[in-house]
Order: C-alpha cells, then sequence, then structure tokens
C-alpha cells in the first residue's frame, strides 16, 4: 500500500512536469510566430521629404555666406565680362540653353574671406546639373569672389541645360552648410533696395540691357524706349564696365529711397575712362510698387542717352491745304498715263527703323513706342502698338 501510494505520487509529479513543460514550448512558439509576421508585415519607410531652406528672394545662410537668389532666367546664350580688361565671352548654341540664377551672396564670417561654395541645380525631372566652368561671372563667382567683412555682392551662376529645362531647386554647399532653395517659391518683399542696384549693375556686365531695362519704374523713363536704351548700351559693350564701389543711403521710407551710388567706368584695356559715357556718381530713386522696389530714371541718365543716340527726330506733319472756294469747273477732266521713274524709291512709308514684323508680341511693341511714333507702330493713333500682335 505505501509502495502504491509513492508511484501514484511519482506519477503526478511527472504528469504535472509534463504539462509545464509543452505549455512553455507553446509560448515560446506563439511567440517566434508573431515576431516573424510582424517582420513581414512592417512597411518600408518612405525617404524623408527635404524642406527647402528659402525661396526666391530669401536670405539663406550657408556657413559663413549668406545666399539670396534674385532672379531665374532662361536664356538662348548669355554673355559676361569677368572684370575690368576682361574681354567679353559668349556661350550658346542651338542644342541646349542656360539656366543663369542672379544672386546676392553675404560674408557673415566676421572677417574678409574667398568663396568656395559650390551649386548644383535640380529640374523637375530630378535631373541634377553642374555650375558651366567655362564662363567666368562678374565678380567672381561662387568660387574665388573675395568679400570684405559684411560685404554683399551680386553675380550670376550659369548652367547649361537641356533645351525646355525647368529648374526646381538650388542646392549649395559650403564647407559648413549645405542649403537647399526652392526655384518655384518667389517672395521679394524682404529684399533690400541696394540688392536691385547691386543686381541692375550686374546686368550691364552681362549684356542682360533688357533685364536692366524693365527694372525701371516705366512711368519714370523719360520717353526713352526699350529700342532706344538697347542702341546706346549696345554700341558700349566689350568697351566700358561699370564696376559698383559703394551704396549710400540719403533717404529710407516705406514706399520711396534715395541712394547715392558710387562707381567707376573702366575702358576696354581695364583703366579708367576718361570720357564716360554715363556718370560716374549718381543720387538714384527707387519706388515701392507691388512689393518690389523700382528704379526712377533721373534726366541725368536720360539725357547722357539722348547725347550719344541723338534726339528723337519726329517729323513735324504739314498743315492740310486750305480748302477751294471755286465753283467746280466743268472742263472734263483729262487723264494722262503714268510715268514712273527706273529706281525711285517711296517716300510715303514711316521710318523703317521697326516695324510690326519685328515683334513676336504687342506687349514687346509697345515698349518701342516712341513720342510722336516715329516708326509707325500706332496706326490708329490710339497710343497701342501693333494690335494685330498677340
Amino acid at each position: 500500500m505505501k509502495n502504491s501510494l509513492v508511484i501514484a505520487v511519482f506519477m503526478v509529479a511527472l504528469l504535472i512536469a509534463s504539462a509545464c513543460s509543452s505549455g512553455g514550448e507553446g509560448k515560446g512558439g506563439e511567440k517566434d510566430v508573431i515576431a516573424g509576421a510582424s517582420e513581414k508585415s512592417t512597411p518600408v519607410p518612405e525617404p524623408k521629404q527635404v524642406e527647402p531652406d528659402g525661396g526666391i528672394g530669401d536670405g539663406v545662410d550657408a556657413g559663413d555666406l549668406s545666399f539670396r537668389i534674385f532672379e531665374v532666367r532662361s536664356k538662348d546664350r548669355i554673355y559676361s565680362m569677368a572684370k575690368p580688361g576682361a574681354g567679353p565671352v559668349s556661350r550658346g548654341n542651338i542644342s541646349s540653353e542656360y539656366v543663369a540664377l542672379d544672386y546676392l551672396v553675404k560674408n557673415i564670417s566676421g572677417s574678409p574671406l574667398t568663396t568656395g561654395a559650390e551649386a548644383t541645380l535640380l529640374d523637375d525631372r530630378g535631373s541634377r546639373h553642374e555650375l558651366d566652368t567655362s564662363i567666368k561671372p562678374p565678380s567672381g563667382g561662387t568660387d574665388g569672389m573675395g568679400l570684405g567683412t559684411g560685404q554683399t555682392r551680386a553675380s550670376t551662376m550659369f548652367f547649361r541645360v537641356p533645351n525646355g529645362t525647368v529648374p526646381e531647386t538650388l542646392v549649395i554647399k559650403t564647407s559648413k552648410s549645405r542649403v537647399r532653395i526652392d526655384l518655384l517659391a518667389r517672395d521679394m518683399e524682404k529684399v533690400p533696395p541696394e540688392d536691385y542696384l547691386r543686381v541692375y549693375h550686374l546686368y550691364l556686365n552681362e549684356q542682360a540691357y533688357e533685364e536692366a531695362y524693365e527694372m525701371f519704374d516705366q512711368t519714370s523713363v523719360q520717353g526713352i524706349t526699350l529700342g532706344e536704351w538697347l542702341s546706346f548700351w549696345e554700341a558700349l559693350w566689350g568697351k566700358r564696365y561699370v564696376s559698383l564701389d559703394s551704396l549710400r543711403p540719403l533717404s529710407e521710407s516705406t514706399y520711396q529711397t534715395v541712394i547715392l551710388v558710387t562707381r567707376t567706368i573702366y575702358d576696354r584695356d581695364g583703366d579708367i575712362a576718361a570720357d564716360p559715357e554715363i556718370q560716374p556718381s549718381v543720387t538714384q530713386e527707387l519706388v515701392r510698387d507691388d512689393g518690389e522696389w523700382k528704379l526712377v530714371m533721373s534726366e541725368d541718365l536720360a539725357s547722357d542717352i539722348i547725347a550719344v543716340i541723338g534726339p528723337d527726330e519726329t517729323p513735324v506733319p504739314e498743315p492740310p491745304a486750305p480748302e477751294s472756294t471755286q465753283p467746280p469747273t466743268t472742263i472734263p477732266e483729262t487723264t494722262l498715263p503714268e510715268t514712273t521713274t527706273p529706281g525711285a524709291e517711296s517716300t510715303t512709308s514711316a521710318a523703317s527703323d521697326y516695324a510690326c514684323t519685328d515683334f513676336e508680341t504687342q506687349e514687346e511693341a509697345q515698349l518701342y513706342l516712341a513720342p510722336g511714333d516715329p516708326y509707325g507702330l500706332d496706326q490708329d493713333d490710339n497710343g497701342l502698338a501693333c494690335e494685330n500682335l498677340p
């Protein structure tokens, strides 16, 4: 009886031990299955979207430098004079175009430095484009521009791209930072008037004369048309380099500012021009229009242009012939045969400097409409040029 009791207790102990062991294996197996299922169902995280550090018009700090993109231009051909005495350089062909990024860079390091940044352009398809280093922009560019303490200078980044490229993002890398600038976002509210003057003088050294003209308040151009403006400056290309030396504000308000502009005009040899066509130092007024600053063309600048290209010779209309008061004659009219002189030129057409066929849009033709309409662009005298154009 005693032995039977011992055996019974022993059997119960084995059953309990077996049950505990089986339960532990079940839990362990279940844990492994859940872990495996979890690994298979965990989604792969998407690449993190990199937010831009700013857009056009914003000041973006990149290490010791602060960059501000001013304008994005697509050009079939680009021009540049890197410095006084440097010959004019041009690039362009029919198989590609250039994206020109006009920018300002400020030295915020606290001591003089020379820039050493890298720039890459990304388009809307994700393609990368590197700077075209075969053409050197004015002032030295992102790599090699000398900047004094706190100094700001304007220059341009040139990217050669396939035709039709849409620039989307600019990536700037310095030894201390890497920033992204959204080229599809634009806010010029915080751009100071001094930066407009820096870019204006940059354009004069890149043959971007039309862009420079568009920076003026068009109600202040003193009757100087775009055609006259281009005639004046294109004759000086390669012969003059305009160096902006200093800008000193004389008066400032919300909608108007006056700045003393000091500059040096150099000839093609890099010497100071003895008799420059424009004044080296001027007082420049700017007015604020729809959140952006516009230059006001002074009478002195208009006079300088007229002195070179000549005054607008508008033909004086002849007075109408007096009406005849004699009674009508009853003598039959004799018709004589017309005689044509070989080689005779017609004198009934208007001045042939420009015609509506020279322009692609009515807006472009309107810029050439001068007082008196010497080119015959406003045929119905309603103040609109070439109304048949789109």
